[in-house]
């Protein structure tokens, strides 16, 4: 067996894995300011007596928005299939997240 073959696979998956690994992270960051915002504007309106939250219904869309990510999770690991490529690919997306 020629271990040479695998070479281009593990540098891509290398480099692919870092650059979405450094960008998921960021994306997290703002997403997760994004949705503190949009909350803490709902909580002052609330509080002044703009608006009104319904508990119960803001409870039920986490709900489905937490269901929908692990959909989405379970598809991007069936994508990462063969060995040199994914673990290259994990390795670097882990540094990827890190250094985000």
């Amino acid at each position: 067996m020629d271990f040479t073959q695998f070479i281009p696979d593990i540098g891509s998956g290398f480099v692919i894995g870092f650059v979405i690994g450094w960008a998921a992270k960021k994306a997290i960051k703002i997403v997760a300011f994004l949705i503190g915002i949009y909350i803490l504007s709902l909580l002052y309106l609330a509080k002044i007596g703009v608006i009104s939250i319904n508990k119960e219904a803001f409870s039920a869309l986490l709900g489905n928005l937490e269901n929908s990510l692990l959909v989405f999770g379970d598809k991007i690991v069936g994508l990462v299939h063969s060995l040199s490529f994914g673990t290259s690919f994990l390795v670097g997306f882990g540094l990827g997240f890190k250094k985000g």
